[in-house]
């Protein structure tokens, strides 16, 4: 009785900190007034730092939203909240935050990143592995069918729990863990007892570890069998690529060609040499996420068939095969780029004969000789033209260009990130906006400014290196 009383206590003091911070959708809606309240009323809250002009934050906000409703029904219930660090910017150079959406996870006050999906159910599972027990205990053979059937992949250590088994499943959000010690369930499976097995729906549908139980063979086990040998580009794709930062072998294809069956089969044939090493993707350019991808990559059907390696490890680079399609060819240039023996491919157009806008057309070609002169402040705008969020800034930018002409060590430049590159920047997202001052060329700033032009012009009085003037001050 006083497990039940303790825990309904710890539920109704959950609900009551959480009536006293507005909430939009079930999300709770955070200020720099109420910020520190609402990190102590909760032992857990994750919290996501927005700009409301923000695509990538517009793209969360209903997944935000609908995890937010699963997650209060839990018992006891879990909350997230969101910032507006537009608004409250003091918050947002107190937890360091450069991009959005940027999402921390508060234990008892203490932030750490979240680097879960963006999915409702994504966010749901990462904060349950987190705040809840990190396996589930299976006594008998049904209760392992049943972890196993209603679970994609789900992982299984046969014996007695390891702390190394528990802390990769305590660090694992997209798969679940599970403990079987009876002998009867040894013996259903065929297993030795200290044997982990993976079991999937796709594939070879089972995977069996029966090497040293440590973290890092547990781990690596674990995240070389719990994706399928080849993915077509989608949600969970992209995730698992950009998001989690893992380098992909991508076979860009017309499903509707002749070869394709081949290509596939080639591809297919190639992923099984070359896993655990690199993920392999087939995907086509014409439907949904994949249109974006070429967007974002830029490929057009001129360029189909092509095989690219995408190294998301730590910034993006890209590697372009040359050659005939086949399984030696393609197996040896993974094995090429993972000794280092490649250099990344960087587009580029030809650089202008003239510059006639106001605002500095910059290409690949000419960055270092225009970005990196040391006499000079420089303000890039890397964009995409099928971006909506750069259309509505050029009218702007190019005003802010026109007003600041007359600073003659100022340079106001943008550069079309789809058709040129540069190895010493990332690009995450559209518009990025980058500044490099004269005197301090190794250490460019991200811009984070309002986006108007007395914004910019704020932004550039402040940081840059020469002095920078409006008109009307002149």
């Amino acid at each position: 009785m006083m497990k039940i009383t303790g825990l309904l206590l710890l539920i109704s003091l959950s609900l009551v900190a959480s009536a006293d911070f507005p909430d939009e959708e079930g999300v709770l809606v955070l200020g720099e007034d109420n910020f520190d309240d609402a990190i102590k009323a909760h032992e857990f809250l994750l919290v996501e730092f927005y700009a409301p002009w923000c695509g990538h934050c517009k793209k969360l906000a209903p997944e935000y939203a609908k995890a937010a409703q699963t997650l209060a029904k839990d018992t006891p219930p879990l909350y997230v909240a969101k910032v507006d660090a537009t608004v409250h910017k003091n918050l947002g150079s107190r937890f360091g935050i450069q991009g959005y959406p940027t999402l921390k996870f508060f234990v008892n006050g203490t932030p750490s990143e979240y680097n879960g999906g963006r999915t409702e159910k994504e966010i749901v599972n990462w904060l349950r592995k987190k705040t809840g027990p990190a396996t589930k205990t299976l006594t008998t053979v049904e209760e392992v069918e049943n972890f196993k059937n209603n679970n994609e992949v789900a992982v299984v250590l046969f014996g007695e729990e390891s702390d190394a088994f528990t802390r990769v499943a305590r660090g694992n959000e997209d798969v679940v863990f599970g403990v079987a010690s009876a002998q009867e369930v040894l013996d259903n499976y065929s297993v030795a007892k200290g044997t982990i097995t993976l079991f999937k729906k796709f594939d070879e549908g089972r995977n069996d570890f029966t090497g040293e139980l440590t973290e890092e063979n547990i781990t690596s086990f674990v995240e070389t069998n719990s994706v399928p040998l080849t993915m077509k580009f989608d949600e969970k794709c992209a995730q698992l690529i950009f998001g989690k930062a893992t380098p992909g072998l991508f076979l860009y294809r017309d499903k509707n060609a002749e070869n394709t069956a081949e290509l596939d089969r080639i591809i297919t044939s190639v992923a099984g040499k070359v896993r655990g090493k690199i993920q392999v993707v087939i995907t086509d350019i014409k439907e949904g996420l994949e249109t974006r991808l070429a967007e974002y990559i830029g490929i057009t059907e001129a360029d189909l068939p092509t095989v690219r390696i995408h190294d998301t490890s730590v910034d993006l680079k890209k590697y372009n095969f040359e050659g005939q399609i086949t399984e030696e060819s393609i197996t040896q240039f993974v094995e090429d780029w993972k000794a280092g023996k490649l250099r990344p491919h960087l587009k580029s157009e030809e650089i202008p004969a003239t510059q006639d806008e106001a605002v500095y057309v910059l290409v690949g070609k000419a960055f270092d000789e225009v970005v990196m002169d040391p006499t000079k402040d420089v303000l890039v705008e890397f964009y995409a033209p099928w971006c909506g969020h750069c259309k509505s800034l050029a009218p702007i930018y190019e005003e802010v260009a026109k007003s600041l002409k007359h600073n003659t060590n100022l340079i106001i430049a943008k550069m079309d990130a789809t058709a040129n590159e540069v190895e010493s920047v990332s690009i995450q997202g559209f518009p990025t906006i980058k500044f490099w001052p004269a005197n301090n060329k190794s250490n460019p700033i991200d811009f984070n400014g309002d986006r108007t032009v007395e914004g910019f012009t704020k932004f550039l009085a402040e940081h840059g290196a020469t002095s920078v003037t409006a008109k009307e001050d002149l």
